[in-house]
């Protein structure tokens, strides 16, 4: 049984780890990876083996993202591409969208938001509307299709039972706090009424302990 090739994802950025970061992850979520350290080295390799995404830095030397961006749509207009960069601007967004940018993502980038935007531009056919332009996708749009969708319906014996909740809560709060109402004039009542027995309490009780010890004394 012949396997379905992998897709081809070039990742292209002038800082060597941040390649060897996004081509391990990239490899382990299934694609065909290839590095540069430039555009011009990008263009040096697509001519040898055309990439399905390209995921370009915007500064790099040489060639940086957008002319890289620019080469593509003239010689692999077929090819999506996905500018990357911590210095955004409007005015770089809007070079991005008129040269036929999919993606346009400001560092940090999620790797799940990278690998979900790259899911998508494999998905768009460039050659039946021509070349396909959008922002970020938000992240309902960037979802894995298969995934499970973000918003978990509510079904109606759930709300039942959580009305049921809330209501069984409040029912306790009052009854406390008419409870509190009710007894506090109770205990206060009682203090009153039991404080002079107390104190008399006390008071003969000391007297018997002095008669006692009185009748001690005139014993001995």
């Amino acid at each position: 049984m012949l396997m379905a090739p992998k897709q081809r994802v070039m990742f292209v950025d002038d800082e060597e780890g941040v390649r060897q970061s996004w081509d391990r992850l990239l490899t382990e979520r299934g694609f065909s990876v290839s590095t540069a350290a430039d555009g011009a080295r990008a263009q040096a390799r697509l001519r040898e083996e055309p990439a399905d995404v390209v995921v370009a830095d915007l500064r790099m030397p040489r060639v940086d993202g957008l002319q890289l961006l620019e080469w593509l749509r003239k010689e692999q207009p077929q090819t999506r591409f996905i500018l990357v960069t911590g210095y955004g601007s409007e005015a770089v967004e809007e070079r991005a969208r008129e040269l036929g940018a999919y993606g346009y993502l400001n560092k940090p980038v999620n790797p799940e938001t990278l690998t979900s935007v790259i899911s998508l531009a494999l998905q768009v056919d460039l050659r039946t509307g021509g070349v396909t332009v959008s922002r970020l996708p938000t992240p309902a749009e960037a979802a894995v299709p298969s995934a499970a969708p973000a918003l978990v319906e509510v079904q109606p014996a759930g709300v039942a039972a959580a009305a049921a909740v809330v209501k069984k809560s409040r029912l306790r709060s009052i009854l406390q706090v008419a409870g509190g109402l009710v007894m506090a004039p109770l205990m206060g009542l009682a203090f009153v009424l039991f404080l002079p027995l107390i104190g008399f309490g006390g008071l003969f009780w000391v007297m018997g302990q002095a008669i006692w010890k009185h009748i001690g004394v005139s014993r001995a």
